[in-house]
């Protein structure tokens, strides 16, 4: 085990479990899959189960600990809730609906919900929204090369050999070699990329950091506790090698090349074009479920849809606290947060979000008696149903329906 993130903990800057999905619905060619694995990282139930909003992933970002007005969730403290045993079905029926909750129990839809009016200049992509897809793409697609001749620097890749100690005492997860680390990342504790920065190939040399308070304990070569909380360590680290990525220019050869016969895409106007229509197609869906979350009434959420949220969010963060060696509380301490309720409080406005947005769906589909195909529920089921379960899978395919249903209805001028 290393001291690398997904080893002992070192990582400490993890991307917040809930994350805006570029999605466009039935399409599964080369370059959605590209851009799907970009937004997938964290969490894919938010680009599964859904319909993820720019406004309010800006608002309710549950990764800044400068957000955090409140030390106690509006909903509960953690130890209110069990969720290292969280499973995505529980509380749904096989219909995708909660189950014994009637959504128009809590939520007033308006009265054009079935005949909504947006505005064409609200859903046209911005030239900055579409660079951003661009880049993001041709950093997928970024290749590594040698670097001779110069020390190292940040954004590099260092290939190195380390191994630390504590009180002169070496412990599990302190040794590795040839890692490759890229510099300036924050991928381990602070302060060790930086001190590699402005070493040549062949340097042997110490880090010293410090282990953040509440950091898990180690083990020596006997198995005897090792503390690290709090503790200075010292690692002496060779550098082996360095590298750079390299990004590809973007011209209609390198399009027409990667996805000239998977998306049918052989020029960087196409290409482009094909990002607007995608842009254009969730700036439309968002700007539906937007009208709907302003302009609908809603009376007290059920704790049930809540707490299935944060459950699923505490589930999550404690996966990653555990690989890491933590507790949720000094996992929580990485991300600014002063202990595990600080960061579930972050986060209310999101669960808040989510629990409206299902009991909007379901609303719409209670009121139009909106199923979906067993068709779709096939699709759906061959998808999800492995990983999620087909009750959440039945969610989806029900959400899907009322969006599309809504689509259909819904006029641009």
């Amino acid at each position: 085990m290393g001291i690398c993130s997904a080893c002992t903990g070192l990582l400490l800057c993890i991307r917040p479990i809930f994350m805006e999905v570029f999605l466009l619905k039935n399409n599964t060619k080369k370059l959605l899959c590209i851009l799907l694995a970009l937004a997938a990282v964290v969490c894919i139930i938010v680009a599964c189960f859904t319909l993820s909003r720019r406004s309010q992933t800006d608002s309710a970002s549950s990764g800044s600990a400068s957000s955090t007005a409140a030390s106690v969730s509006q909903f509960g403290s953690v130890a209110d809730f069990d969720y290292e045993a969280f499973d995505y079905s529980d509380g749904l029926d096989e219909n995708g609906y909660w189950s014994g909750i009637k959504a128009l129990d809590y939520v007033t839809l308006p009265e054009d919900f079935d005949s909504i009016a947006l505005k064409e200049n609200d859903l046209t992509p911005t030239e900055d929204e579409l660079q951003q897809q661009v880049d993001n793409l041709l950093n997928q697609y970024t290749s590594s090369q040698p670097v001779t001749g110069r020390a190292a620097q940040s954004g590099d890749v260092a290939n190195i050999d380390y191994t630390g100690t504590v009180d002169g005492v070496a412990f599990t997860g302190g040794t590795a070699t040839g890692y490759d680390l890229t510099l300036g990342s924050g991928s381990f504790i602070d302060g060790f990329e930086d001190q590699i920065i402005g070493h040549n190939v062949g340097d042997t040399f110490d880090v010293t950091v410090t282990f953040p308070d509440g950091y898990g304990d180690s083990t020596d070569a006997e198995g005897n506790t090792i503390t690290l909380s709090g503790k200075e360590a010292v690692f002496s680290v060779t550098l082996n090698s360095i590298s750079e990525s390299v990004t590809p220019e973007l011209t209609d050869e390198w399009v027409d090349s990667n996805f000239g016969t998977s998306d049918d895409l052989h020029t960087v106007d196409a290409l482009r074009s094909y990002f607007n229509d995608a842009l254009y197609a969730t700036n439309y869906e968002n700007a539906i479920v937007d009208y709907l979350m302003s302009n609908s009434t809603f009376k007290e959420l059920p704790s049930e849809i809540t707490s299935y949220y944060i459950r699923m969010f505490l589930n999550y963060y404690n996966q990653y606290a555990t690989a890491y060696g933590m507790d949720l509380n000094a996992f929580a301490q990485t991300q600014g947060y002063t202990d595990a309720d600080a960061m579930l409080a972050a986060s209310d406005a999101y669960f808040e979000h989510l629990a409206k947005q299902d009991l909007l769906f379901q609303a719409v589909a209670e009121t139009e008696g909106i199923a979906p195909t067993d068709d779709e529920i096939a699709q759906a089921d061959s998808t999800y149903a492995a990983t999620y379960g087909q009750n959440r899978a039945h969610l989806n395919a029900l959400q899907s329906c009322v969006l599309d249903w809504l689509e259909a209805r819904t006029t641009v001028s």
